[in-house]
């Protein structure tokens, strides 16, 4: 009577188990769908963001290395695979992005080519590098720089024998970079001259100088830089400027010395301005590069008809001397070294201004001392003047050559020597004969 009830039990509880169990892998499966439907699949337009790193400042005159990073923030909602449980978000992938940066509004050149990322998928910065080259006068100002960006992405997505299929399109679009050009000072050299600037010689070199740039600096000065121990020594190399606004002159002046081993010719150099900008950075302007002239200052030559003297004799020698030079020699006056046995009364002689390819003449007397030797001398002679610049300079030494002559029989007859020996003579001879005559007590 009781075995039937058991038995029924008993397959009432399997049954319950059976249920279970088909329930607990009912809800796996459905867990287990549920997840793979909540995979989010690449698609959708992206969204692409565009920032530039560090500063956006460009400098005229340079070229300057511009980095931007471009971020792809697209997202889009997934409502293909699963419409009755869509993804929330699913990345929306670029494919070929390909970058050009164009100057848009700013006054720039940027020669490089397009730059193109293979894949750029969501919340990823990738930096890159263009070099924007600014001219030097560049008109200082707020711009914007074109960012075009070409790429491609799923515009959709579907289900097809358990696998994905997408479906591409073209992307294209321009994003604007604001940048702006910096306010900088920018040299002109309008004129450049020299005075008594010379090999050999200290001089003054003059330039008009004109601020063709968009910022007005204070406390600027003007450097002439040249190529260090070359031939052109600047010891007075920076006049102070001062405020220098836009558009300005000056005549700015700067003291330097030549070697004298160069002949005329023109000496590069760089003139430069040095400032503080807006941001109280010491900076200085692009150099200017300038030929200095060097020219051959006041020059001399001499010519003279060669003299001839005896020993103890004297001479005036007439000496034309001619400023071959390309300046003017002022208050130019001759001086004479004469060397024993030559001597001169005179030691100097004014010879006045003396104008390139003209001539002044001075004329010397020369004693030569009767105990000279017979043979060839010279005295050497110079000219000393004021340049431009009121300094009192030397010129080189010049020679003045003198031929000797041995004297003649009257000459040597008629010679105090010769006649203190002949009164001499003539005085013990007349001892002797006074003598023998008797007629000396």
């Amino acid at each position: 009577m009781n075995e039937p009830l058991r038995t029924k039990t008993w397959n009432r509880k399997k049954l319950i188990r059976i249920i279970r169990m088909s329930l607990m892998i009912c809800l796996i499966l459905s867990l287990s769908s549920l997840s793979i439907s909540a995979v989010p699949v690449p698609f959708g337009k992206p969204v692409y963001v565009a920032t530039i790193t560090g500063s956006s400042e460009l400098e005229p005159g340079n070229i300057t290395p511009l980095t931007i990073s471009i971020r792809n923030t697209g997202h889009a909602p997934e409502l293909i695979l699963d419409p009755e449980d869509p993804v929330l978000s699913s990345p929306a992938v670029g494919y070929g992005v390909t970058l050009t940066l164009e100057p848009g509004t700013a006054p720039v050149d940027i020669p490089a080519n397009p730059f193109t990322i293979p894949i750029l998928p969501p919340d990823t910065g990738v930096p890159v590098t263009f070099p924007v080259i600014v001219p030097a006068d560049a008109t200082a100002g707020s711009y914007h720089l074109a960012l075009r960006i070409d790429s491609q992405y799923a515009q959709s997505v579907a289900m097809a024998d358990l696998s994905n299929v997408f479906t591409y399109a073209d992307q294209n679009l321009t994003l604007q970079i604001p940048v702006s050009v910096k306010s900088v000072v920018r040299a002109q050299v309008d004129e450049i001259s020299v005075s008594n600037l010379s090999p050999g010689q200290d001089g003054r070199i003059t330039a008009k100088i004109r601020n063709v740039g968009q910022y007005a600096p204070k406390d600027a000065t003007a450097e002439l830089v040249v190529e260090p121990h070359g031939l052109l020594s600047p010891y007075q190399g920076t006049y102070f400027l001062g405020t220098f606004p836009p558009g300005e002159e000056r005549t700015v002046e700067w003291r330097a010395s030549v070697q004298d081993i160069i002949d005329t010719t023109s000496i590069p150099a760089s003139l430069i301005i040095s400032y503080e900008d807006k941001n109280g950075i010491w900076t200085s302007s692009h150099p200017v590069v300038i030929g200095i002239p060097v020219g051959k200052g006041p020059k001399f030559t001499l010519t003279y008809d060669k003299p001839v003297i005896e020993p103890g004799g004297s001479v005036s020698v007439r000496v034309v001397y001619t400023n071959v030079g390309d300046a003017p020699a002022y208050d130019a006056a001759a001086k004479i070294v004469p060397i024993a046995p030559l001597s001169s009364p005179q030691s100097s002689i004014i010879l006045g201004t003396i104008l390139p390819n003209d001539s002044a003449e001075a004329v010397y007397e020369i004693d030569l001392d009767s105990s000279a030797l017979v043979k060839p001398y010279g005295l050497l002679t110079d000219v000393k003047y004021r340049g431009e610049d009121n300094l009192i300079t030397l010129s080189d030494p010049m020679q003045i050559e003198l031929e000797t002559t041995a004297p003649g029989v009257a000459e040597v007859l008629l010679s105090p020597l010769s006649l203190v020996i002949l009164l001499g003579i003539l005085l013990i001879g007349g001892y002797y004969y006074m003598k023998r005559m008797g007629r000396l007590a």
